[in-house]
């Protein structure tokens, strides 16, 4: 089995298209990307959060900083198959990711009280590669930062349920040149949610019937095909959290209406913002070379003693 990358940091930007951008940017990729090994997915993740739900309602200020807790499984969930407990961080834009694998029943275990190490040894992994690793030094580094994560915010409970129907897209085996080779995007669709804190709740769509959340995941800027297909399909970055919609969709009232226009306005924007990074990275392809950045002229004006007036 192929080791599982555990840590992330990372570009993420997201784009809401409806059926006919989707089917647009699906074709657009031809050539360059294709389908990963694992084709459709069924990507199921368990959020964490307070009884008052401080993390979300955080999250949804959009502040420079902010964290999520999360229970993630790829596929079918079996008690010995492979999980994902992850830390979100987003900070000035970037995305990183800590996470640490382990089997669902270790996961139950150990988000119920139980110290990690002792849970991946009562729960083992089908897979003994896996299995190993889940109890790796790295591992166990990242478990005790997600002890920290929820001594801080105790006490958390399972708040959200979200379910999506997932295809990721990597490069070509051999791509072009102009295809960076950490260059991934993903089309989740059949988005729904089940609200944990309302008893009797039911899986609800989140999205209106054939639309889809797309997200390109880099480490660099866009390459230059990539911007003119999302030209050209009018898709436009947009600010969208899957547990923030649920959080929003089943608890209305929670959120004014004025903070859901200025949320709003900060989309619009955030979109105008990238449109603007967009014609950026163009006119740097173009050109062969990144944009420049503009630089504060040194001021050597200052005043005897080191500081500034």
């Amino acid at each position: 089995m192929t080791a599982f990358t555990d840590v992330f940091e990372r570009k993420e930007v997201k784009y809401r298209l409806d059926a006919r951008q989707a089917e647009t940017m699906r074709r657009a990729l031809e050539g360059h990307m294709e389908p990963d090994a694992y084709g459709r997915t069924t990507v199921r993740s368990l959020y964490l959060d307070t009884p008052e739900r401080t993390l979300i309602e955080r999250s949804l200020d959009k502040p420079l900083y902010k964290e999520k807790l999360r229970l993630r499984c790829y596929g079918a969930l079996a008690d010995d198959g492979l999980v994902f407990v992850e830390i979100k961080k987003k900070f000035e834009g970037i995305v990183y990711k800590r996470r640490v694998g382990c089997s669902y029943a270790a996961a139950r275990a150990y988000l119920g009280g139980m110290p990690y190490e002792d849970a991946c040894a009562r729960f083992p992994l089908a897979d003994p590669v896996a299995a190993a690793e889940s109890c790796a030094p790295r591992s166990q580094q990242i478990a005790a930062e997600i002890d920290q994560l929820i001594a801080r915010h105790a006490p958390l409970a399972p708040s959200m349920l979200i379910r999506c129907e997932r295809v990721a897209y990597a490069p070509a085996p051999l791509p072009p040149a102009d295809v960076p080779r950490d260059l991934r995007i993903t089309f989740d669709e059949r988005i729904a949610y089940r609200d944990l804190f309302a008893p009797g709740s039911s899986m609800t769509p989140l999205l209106r019937a054939g639309e889809a959340v797309m997200e390109v995941k880099a480490s660099g800027p866009f390459p230059l095909w990539l911007v003119e297909a999302l030209d050209a399909s009018r898709a436009y970055p947009t600010s969208f959290s899957k547990y923030g919609a649920a959080y929003c969709a089943c608890e209305p009232t929670q959120r004014p209406v004025a903070e859901v226009l200025e949320a709003k306005c900060r989309d619009v924007r955030a979109a105008q913002a990238a449109v603007g990074q967009q014609a950026e990275r163009l006119a740097a392809s173009l050109h062969g070379s990144r944009p420049r950045r503009f630089r504060a002229p040194i001021m050597t004006s200052a005043k005897k003693g080191g500081r500034c007036a």
